[in-house]
């Protein structure tokens, strides 16, 4: 295996397993371990580590290494608010609509914050700036461990995802879906630290 797919496999695997959730806000990443985990060599590892605090999904600190986030209320309210403007933004310049297969597809990906993810995804794709869809896609990557904790909630039936995707219905949707979260970032959170 040649250095560059040694480190495209350990960033896929790393970033697998932090989007599912597999280590809880503020656990050490020991590059070594994670090496063993991987079944690859150190190196690559770190690279892959480092490629995710560019990336936001990891951090590090001087003295402390590489560790998962730990998100206090305001930074996932935050975080929601960003990707509220960043889909709002996609859906104000939108200059095509999805077709209804790729639609269906987006609703029906199991689990439910696959499909979450897939359908901001569709609506970033459908503007025309190309810079909103890794935007969407990196704000989507650091809240999937939420959205996984978001299926525990039991939020009101408002802003279902299929409205997301609705011209007529969008921007508000958007928004109730945003900010419903935000008023459970405290929950959320409590929810996150036992995934």
């Amino acid at each position: 295996m040649s250095p560059f797919q040694a480190m495209e496999r350990s960033y896929a695997a790393l970033k697998a397993l932090l989007r599912e959730g597999a280590y809880p806000p503020g656990h050490r990443l020991e590059a070594n371990r994670i090496a063993e985990e991987i079944g690859v060599s150190m190196t690559p590892v770190r690279d892959a580590l480092n490629r995710l605090v560019g990336e936001r999904i990891v951090e590090a600190s001087s003295g402390e290494g590489f560790h998962v986030p730990r998100l206090a209320e305001g930074d996932l309210r935050d975080l929601y608010e960003w990707h509220s403007a960043v889909a709002i933004m996609a859906a104000r310049t939108a200059r095509r609509i999805p077709d209804e297969e790729a639609i269906a597809e987006a609703l029906a990906t199991k689990p439910l914050a696959d499909a979450t993810a897939a359908v901001f995804r569709l609506l970033a794709e459908s503007a025309p700036n190309r810079e909103l869809r890794p935007a969407v896609e990196n704000i989507s990557e650091r809240l999937h461990p939420f959205r996984i904790a978001e299926e525990k909630v039991s939020f009101p039936m408002i802003g279902h995802l299929e409205e997301i995707l609705d011209p007529a219905k969008q921007l508000a949707a958007i928004r109730r879906y945003h900010l419903v979260r935000m008023k459970s970032v405290e929950e959320l959170i409590r929810l996150r630290t036992k995934l």
